[in-house]
């Protein structure tokens, strides 16, 4: 079966939205009980990611702007708790959240700025605006030039996001690396076998400053955390706020060069919002061979009238990423009449309400497709092996607890022989069913002597001698050490 996630993004809460939270949520769960029935059938969602801007925001000049966005992240909170608990069992770890630019509060970065007085300007005004961590900014409203004074202050203007999101995943389990005021945390879903790096791509963007931006230095942090958490995982997901494309008179938009930074570290699927209207574009990379990365952008959830483009309804995504990990079907969902979700034809997608993309598995140094989960399984079957050596037989059991251990592997041998060596005796009846080899019925039949089943041994030794062609000679041999170990029990 695929794996489905809910995308969502541009949610713009507040307690004054024109669609309130029992409406989108009516309306969303309403859409589900739609789209798991269409043809094609889609698949009910597994997770949920919300790719920035989860607030509206507020202008400058609001004298209480603490408060109000207090309220407004408040509204979000109540909307994404209501969607969890319907949609996901009220299970957070299966909840990704980024920020977005209107999540940055304009009166704190304002607050870190001084003016720049006549002659204190550098000579290059213009070169220093553009560089990549400038700390000049330009006021185009007032033709002023403003200089970030007070870092710690500037830092602050994402804190009342980072408490929401503190708030939100406080003593929730089975998270990766999540951590508030992070360049990027990790998520981990589907038993480990998908990854998702969920970026802040709002460095440096503030009130005067409006383009995207993710540190590199996150991007190749989380790859190399990726691969030294030790879960095998057969996709990683991107995720960050900002479009990559746009046009020359608008600087809203993030650099296509820091997806390709993503894309050559193995990054296959990219999601983000920010545009306000679905999207779903191959982006590719040549080192030497084509790596591809499937980029998707949800419209805004709940944009007002004046923030969509025109001729777009609110929109939302539910991706279905396919069995072998290699493509994800993009179904969008619009709002186009009475505050209801539905499968909407669109222009970008040829007139279809969904479109299909694939991209190429990462590959190993020696040129071969990368396969994770054999990487994972080599990497904890030596590690096992070598606690074996160790007589740590319950590290051996803990290390193949989640490697697949088929019929005559070596996997397989290690695990009934720590298992063996524990007196787990539980994991041995249960990991033999069937046995496959003489040797294995021997573990069965000790399992379940040293358990005090004497029955259970005997008819099983019955059922499997035949099968596994045991010489009637042993069978006796195995009855004679039943017969007197009960003895000894009784």
């Amino acid at each position: 079966m695929p794996y489905s996630i809910l995308h969502i993004s541009d949610l713009h809460r507040s307690p004054t939205d024109p669609i309130s939270n029992d409406e989108l949520v009516s309306a969303l769960i309403g859409d589900r009980a739609r789209y798991i029935n269409e043809e094609p059938q889609v698949r009910a969602p597994d997770a949920i990611i919300v790719s920035g801007d989860i607030i509206q925001g507020v202008p400058l000049g609001t004298s209480n702007y603490a408060v109000e966005l207090a309220q407004q992240y408040a509204t979000a909170e109540a909307f994404l708790d209501e969607l969890t608990n319907r949609i996901l069992g009220g299970d957070r770890s299966r909840v990704v959240i980024i920020p977005g630019n209107h999540d940055i509060d304009w009166n704190t970065a304002l607050s870190a700025m001084s003016l720049v007085s006549a002659g204190d300007e550098p000579k290059d005004v213009a070169g220093e605006l553009h560089r990549e961590g400038s700390s000049l900014r330009w006021d185009w409203r007032n033709r002023q030039l403003y200089r970030i004074v007070d870092e710690d202050a500037y830092a602050a203007r994402l804190d009342a996001f980072w408490t929401f999101f503190g708030r939100f995943y406080h003593g929730v389990q089975n998270l990766l690396h999540v951590t508030p005021k992070a360049d990027y945390n990790l998520f981990s879903l589907m038993g480990h076998k998908i990854g998702v790096a969920a970026f802040n791509s709002c460095e440096g963007n503030d009130c005067l400053v409006s383009h995207g931006l993710i540190k590199r230095e996150a991007i190749a942090r989380s790859h190399l955390e990726m691969d030294d958490s030790g879960h095998p995982f057969q996709l990683r997901i991107a995720v960050w706020h900002h479009s990559i494309e746009g046009p020359p008179y608008r600087t809203d938009y993030m650099d296509i060069d820091i997806v390709r930074g993503m894309i050559g570290r193995g990054y296959r699927l990219g999601l983000y919002g920010h545009q306000h209207r679905a999207q779903a574009i191959a982006q590719e990379i040549y080192l030497p061979d084509r790596e591809r990365m499937a980029a998707v952008c949800a419209g805004s959830l709940c944009a007002g009238r004046r923030e969509l483009p025109v001729g777009t309804y609110r929109q939302y995504n539910v991706l279905e990423i396919a069995d072998d990990f290699r493509s994800v079907r993009v179904h969008v969902r619009s709002m186009s009449v009475a505050n209801l979700f539905g499968r909407t034809p669109l222009g970008d997608f040829g007139g279809a309400t969904y479109a299909t993309l694939e991209w190429t598995p990462p590959k190993t140094a020696g040129g071969s497709v990368a396969t994770p989960v054999a990487q994972y399984a080599n990497r904890e079957i030596e590690e096992a092996e070598a606690a074996l050596k160790s007589d740590d037989a319950r590290k051996a059991l803990q290390l193949l607890a989640d490697v697949d251990r088929v019929p005559g592997s070596y996997a397989r041998r290690l695990y009934l022989e720590a298992a063996h060596k524990m007196g787990d005796w539980r994991a041995l009846v249960t990991e033999i069913n069937p046995p496959n080899t003489i040797d294995e019925l021997m573990y069965l039949l000790d399992a379940y002597s040293q358990s005090g089943d004497f029955r259970r041994a005997r008819e099983s030794l019955d059922q499997f001698s035949g099968a596994l062609e045991l010489p009637q000679e042993t069978q006796q041999i195995f009855r004679q050490r039943l017969d007197a170990e009960e003895k000894m029990r009784a």
